[in-house]
């Protein structure tokens, strides 16, 4: 009995020193500064915990922001115990003559690097001019290195509760681990191999809790926000789901959870050259294609609308036209083509594409709203029109669900010829390479694309915009409402929209006085009042989203 005791008191400390980062968590650490520029630019910070240069084994964060309305940058970075060098790294500045930065605060202020002359360049000339360090940059990147070595430390926050409660549970269940293995040996005269292999297994299971996640809000490789903790019991309610919300919080946060599905996902790619997961689809000449919510039964012209939703669509679309017309408004339903719809030569080999049938859903849906006189501008036809063009561009990116901007140029040409008014001018010459699309960025085993497409970019630059997150959004920050205003146009437009009208966003901003773009497609009726033009703009993928909308 003291034997099993001392053995479980023993497990219990490594258990607890093990989980140290649950119930001893190190608070992600708080960075902020000025910067005065202009663009995109994306900041990258290595933070080394030994006083050398040595930054590749530092911590690393990253935050993009826009300049032009931002000039506050603020980051957090989890698992930081202690920095001694600071280097930052500083990228997409093509365009950009000099950047301003001042006021480095770490841990809101506690910490400061404000000994402007210990920092250096690579890549820049650096000027100080009071408190402002100002960087004018000779590279698209470069680093600024802080020379003069500093004792930054984390805030820790200490769990009492959780604690106890670690204490407790590994303790019984080791002692009755104990007690399990040596009735194992006597009663079932089971071997040595077989003790330390039940011993072995167990001890994995606890591997995944001893790193659990608890800070981080969003994914980025997969876009999405992550699942919170719930408690059992909070305001004095009970929360009876809490078996399953405990279950996705988990699922989302165990320990090494991304290196564990690089890992799975790397063995399975290179293993099958027509890798598919619930995601994605590898095509053929390495394009991609999304495979979330069975797009492939579209492609297939087997996905169809029933009676009763075709109705429920058509109503609340109706609805919309009728009271635009009524308020001597223009409306138009703009559908942009799936990618496995326009490149259907580069799908998987295991899917038979039945032509006789055409685009069965989407088809449905604007035979039904035509005979309403509904404006549905389809863009399906000029896009396989320019398929082949004189720039050899591709319309669609290959590791990207989405459109290029080239695809979403032609499609905001059709849109102004719809609409009755002069499209902007642009310069044609200009390509990008598009490395990380929505697809190939979640899994880093899949090599980054170079395919250079052809990127029109609009000639002069009016348009001034304010963005807001969307507050049904709030795990997607890329869901933003925007709102843009020119001096020398007229009408006003509203735009209901997804993802497909991001591409479309540096045109359709610089044709109208005043544009709104609403991540959303519940259309509102004092929106349709203060417009003159309204326009919903989906992806042929989502025209579902309009079933359950009230009409209007």
């Amino acid at each position: 009995m003291k034997k099993r005791t001392l053995i479980s008191i023993v497990i219990t400390i490594v258990c607890v020193a093990i989980t140290h980062k649950l119930w001893f968590c190190v608070k992600p650490l708080q960075i902020s500064f000025n910067a005065q520029g202009s663009g995109h630019t994306k900041f990258e910070f290595f933070l080394n915990p030994k006083d050398n240069n040595d930054f590749k084994e530092g911590k690393y964060g990253a935050i993009e922001t826009n300049l032009d309305e931002n000039d506050y940058v603020e980051l957090f970075i989890n698992r930081v115990h202690r920095v001694k060098r600071v280097k930052i790294t500083i990228q997409h500045l093509p365009n950009l003559k000099a950047l301003v930065l001042s006021d480095f605060q770490f841990r809101y202020g506690k910490y400061k690097l404000d000994d402007l002359k210990a920092f250096s360049a690579e890549g820049a000339k650096l000027k100080i001019d009071g408190d402002d360090l100002i960087i004018y940059p000779q590279e698209d990147t470069l680093s600024i290195i802080y020379n003069t070595p500093v004792n930054i430390k984390s805030s820790t926050k200490f769990d009492l509760k959780l604690l106890i409660v670690i204490t407790v549970l590994t303790f019984l269940f080791s002692y009755k681990m104990t007690s399990y293995l040596a009735n194992f040996k006597t009663l079932h005269n089971a071997s040595y191999i077989d003790i330390v292999f039940v011993v072995i297994f167990f001890c994995i299971l606890f591997i995944p809790m001893s790193n659990i996640d608890t800070q981080s809000k969003i994914s980025e490789k997969e876009n999405r926000g992550l699942a919170e903790f719930k408690p059992f019991i909070k305001d004095n309610t009970i929360n009876f789901e809490f078996g399953n919300d405990y279950d996705k919080w988990f699922n989302d946060r165990f320990g090494w959870r991304t290196n564990i599905i690089k890992i799975f996902g790397s063995v399975k790619y290179k293993s099958n050259k027509n890798y598919n997961d619930k995601y994605i689809l590898t095509g053929k000449n390495n394009w991609l294609f999304l495979s979330l919510d069975n797009p492939e039964n579209n492609y297939l012209n087997i996905e169809k609308f029933s009676q009763v939703d075709l109705q429920k669509t058509v109503d609340y679309l109706v609805s919309i036209d009728k009271y635009c017309k009524k308020q001597n408004k223009k409306f138009i339903l703009v559908i942009c083509p799936d990618k496995n719809k326009l490149y259907v030569e580069y799908y998987p080999d295991l899917y038979i594409k039945n032509i006789t049938d055409g685009h069965r859903r989407t088809e449905q849906l604007i035979k039904e709203l035509q005979k309403n006189n509904v404006d549905v501008l389809y863009l399906y036809d000029i896009l396989q029109k320019n398929k082949i063009n004189k720039y050899n561009s591709l319309l669609y990116y290959k590791n990207d669900t989405h459109w290029n901007r080239y695809g979403a140029y032609l499609g905001y040409i059709e849109l102004t010829k719809r609409i009755g008014i002069k499209p902007v001018e642009v310069d044609l010459n200009k390509k990008e390479i598009h490395p990380n699309g929505d697809l190939n960025s979640r899994y880093s085993f899949i090599k980054k694309e170079k395919e250079k497409y052809v990127s029109p970019e609009v000639v002069y630059n009016t348009a001034e915009c304010t963005k807001k997150l969307n507050p049904k959004h709030e795990s997607s920050p890329t869901k933003e409402d925007i709102i843009c205003n020119t001096f020398n146009k007229t009408s006003k437009a509203i735009f209901y929209r997804d993802s497909f009208t991001n591409a479309m966003l540096p045109y359709l901003q610089e044709s109208f006085k005043t544009s709104k773009y609403y991540w959303t497609t519940q259309v509102q009726k004092k929106e349709i009042e203060n417009s003159d033009i309204v326009v919903i703009v989906i992806a042929e993928r989502n025209i579902t989203a309009f079933i359950n909308k009230k009409p209007l």
